[in-house]
């Protein structure tokens, strides 16, 4: 197999410095020459009550902000996206008040704050009928709000060349300009915003798919355009609030004024976030006829990308609507297979022949992915345009959001609780042996629980959007496409599966399951790991894996487990202990020829990807039988681990590292999760004299160690850097 190689990223995560601020120096107000008092009322700051008045709704967006935070924890994006109608809501606030900092300093013009004080009244009309759907309502009032920030703007310009002079050079003058300036920026957004989610809301789900009344790709594409908008005007109203001095701004608002001035920046961030994701939704459905093959891969039977495929769907989608659909079992494809292909070695026990139901044997899913896509050709005559992967948990975790699901055909009504139990009774034994569709509860299901899904309330489509983000950082939901561009955003989001690249340790556990039934939801998975800094700065790293297998009333199986650790490439292997020793086969077929003479008969076609991959393996160490191999830019150790119900298995690996701990004064471990499989409990020490001048909030410094304790739950990157080269 072709080795993919990726280009090396820049981290996001950069070191931030305070700026420091200078004194200003205040001009007195008494000291401002002031223009000739014209006939009319005298202007005053806003009263108490006005000021009670106008915090409403910075206050109840910000209540709302919390709410959703807490219930939604693993949303940042949205998170962030409040966040920018929050700051809005206060700038537009603030505004007012920018409006009477520049009246009550000249005693004129009392339009000015009277049409900046109807602006953000407005806007709570605005936000109140947005909430109720009511876009057209909202737009109308948006615009009005716009059109009064506008006018208190003229207003001030009519005050002559030679007060806006003074006010130009006065810093009071110039934080309540930028004040008002954002003011009209930001209503200009949350007009685009408006129509954006106005478009948005016309995109709906049923048992056909996406569908819109213009088209699901047009509508997106408009609804993208007034995002754009929205996001220019936040940004520029972010430079104007950067322009801004708080200490001119009501004592009791300048804590809030901070708070959300971040909030608008990260706001911005994350309007960019939804623009490229709303992006990759759009290219991934496209606008015309697109085939997607998707693998229902089950993680209580574990494979590299996720669990053993025993059930395949084939769509094809025309602008987001299915056009036609096809779920069905595994073993309807490969039984048309017409040559016998040799699976890889570690499959000798358990079949001679290799189909799409193991395709998934490669731990980058993008190689696992066009492996499958390339069975699929073989087997049913089409190449996907694209290959899915999914474990049941994010079924569990819709059905947590939306409630029963009730399937009359089968007298059934399927929960968060019985999901898994249910759907594996009724497709390996509770089927109709006459129709012989093993797998046609899971096609009966499919159009229901998007019925389910298009009868959502607006709380439940905003778990529904975290149950998908949570899948997709814990793999459960995996992506590949065949065209390269969405393909890269994808990896991009490290959504795609991939083996990632890092010039420092490493660690992934792969665990296959191979005859041991469906028994790895039952088995809790511990790791200790110590880094030992040797003499010469060399680094010994001694693994410690634990796998419990807890008691299952439903399975009582064994498991047996054909575990990879990978490593950072050019590890060196020094000890292995407590594995399981087994024959080393060849993914050639020659394990299963009786004598050399059935082997010259060559009935086994070699796949040309394992035949790559049995050139950079071999046994390493004889006593314990572990493999050493190189995949996806890593090396890797393989070996054999089993346990009973009831029983845990310990085993021991140690190796050093390809680098030396004086190569470079920073330190880091990069720590990938195999798709699907349970939480690994781990403990990671790295023993060093040399003093800790910065690390990663997750690791723990203390005296001639930096440690980690926790479950990783996703990709977890742990990093450090020394005051000076190691010395003993």
């Amino acid at each position: 197999m072709q080795e993919i190689k990726r280009s090396k990223k820049k981290n996001i995560y950069e070191d931030f410095s305070k700026k420091k601020i200078e004194k200003i120096f205040v001009i007195k107000e008494s000291l401002v020459p002031q223009p000739k008092a014209t006939p009319g009322p005298k202007i005053l700051p806003p009263s108490k009550e006005d000021l009670l008045e106008s915090e409403i709704l910075p206050a109840k967006i910000n209540l709302l902000n919390k709410q959703v935070i807490a219930k939604y924890p693993k949303l940042p994006v949205i998170q962030k996206e409040i966040m920018v109608f929050a700051a809005i809501a206060l700038f537009c606030f603030l505004s007012l008040k920018g409006a009477g900092i520049i009246a009550s300093g000249i005693t004129t013009k009392s339009e000015v704050v009277g049409t900046a004080k109807q602006a953000l009244n407005q806007l709570k009309e605005a936000q109140s009928l947005a909430l109720q759907k009511d876009y057209l309502g909202a737009e109308e009032q948006l615009k009005f709000a716009q059109n009064n920030f506008e006018e208190a703007r003229a207003n001030i310009k009519s005050l002559g060349s030679l007060v806006t002079s003074i006010l130009n050079v006065l810093p009071e003058g110039q934080s309540a300009k930028h004040l008002l300036d954002a003011g009209a920026e930001l209503s200009s957004s949350g007009i685009a915003l408006n129509s954006f989610y106005a478009l948005l809301s016309q995109i709906k789900v049923s048992e056909n798919g996406f569908e819109s009344p213009d088209g699901v790709f047009q509508t997106l594409s408009a609804a993208k355009k007034y995002l754009a908008d929205a996001e220019k005007g936040i940004s520029q109203a972010a430079s104007d609030i950067e322009s801004v001095d708080p200490k001119y701004l009501p004592e009791d608002l300048r804590a809030q004024f901070l708070d959300y001035k971040d909030s608008l920046k990260q706001g911005s961030v994350a309007l960019g976030q939804i623009s490229s994701i709303l992006n990759l939704f759009q290219q991934f459905l496209g606008s015309g006829s697109k085939t997607f093959l998707v693998l229902f891969e089950n993680n209580n039977e574990l494979r590299a990308t996720g669990g053993f495929i025993g059930t395949y769907g084939f769509f094809k989608l025309d602008n987001g609507k299915i056009e036609t659909q096809k779920i069905s079992s595994i073993y309807d494809l490969d039984g048309q297979i017409k040559e016998k292909i040799a699976p890889p070695g570690p499959f000798h026990d358990l079949t001679d022949s290799w189909g799409l139901r193991d395709s998934n044997w490669f731990v980058d899913f993008k190689a696992s992915a066009l492996k499958a896509s390339s069975f699929y050709e073989k087997e049913a005559g089409q190449t996907p345009d694209a290959v899915i992967a999914v474990t049941p948990d994010i079924f569990v975790d819709l059905l947590s959001v939306l409630g029963p699901l009730k399937m009359d055909k089968y007298n059934l009504v399927l929960t968060a609780d019985n999901f898994r139990e249910e759907v594996q009774l009724n497709t390996s034994l509770g089927y109709d042996k006459k129709e012989n569709k093993p797998k046609q509860m899971l096609a009966d299901f499919e159009p229901l629980l998007l019925q389910k899904i298009s009868t959502a309330t607006e709380e439940q489509k905003a778990e529904l959007l975290s149950v998908v983000f949570n899948a997709l950082s814990k793999k459960n939901l995996l992506f590949y496409d065949r065209n390269k561009n969405i393909q890269q955003i994808f990896e991009d989001y490290a959504w795609a599966g991939r083996i990632l690249d890092t010039d420092k340790d490493y660690l992934a556990i792969f665990n296959t399951n191979l005859g041991g039934r469906k028994t790895d939801l039952s088995i809790d998975q511990s790791a200790t790991l110590n880094s030992e800094v040797l003499a010469d700065g060399s680094i010994l790293n001694t693994l410690t894996y634990t796998r419990k297998h807890q008691l299952n009333l439903y399975e009582q199986a064994k498991n047996i487990d054909y575990v990879r650790f990978l490593v950072p490439e050019g590890s060196k292997f020094v000890s292995a202990e407590g594995f399981v020793k087994k024959p080393f086969y060849k993914s050639d077929g020659s394990g299963y020829a009786n004598n050399l003479l059935e082997a010259l008969k060559g009935q086994f076609k070699k796949d040309s990807d394992l035949a790559l991959f049995d050139a950079n393996s071999k046994v390493i160490d004889e006593t314990s039988g572990t493999v050493q191999g190189k995949e996806s830019g890593k090396t890797y150790f393989a070996n054999w681990i089993e346990v009973s119900p009831g029983e845990e298995a310990t085993v021991v690996l140690k190796y050093k590292l390809p680098f030396n701990i004086n190569d470079s004064r920073k330190y880091s471990l990069l720590l990938q999760k195999q798709p699907g499989a349970n939480s690994l409990k781990l403990s990671y020490s790295l023993k060093t004299d040399a003093k800790v001048l910065w690390y990663t909030g997750d690791l723990k410094n203390t005296p001639g160690k930096v440690g980690f304790e926790g479950a990783v739950l996703k990709d977890t990157f742990l990093g450090l850097v020394l005051d000076s080269k190691y010395e003993r």
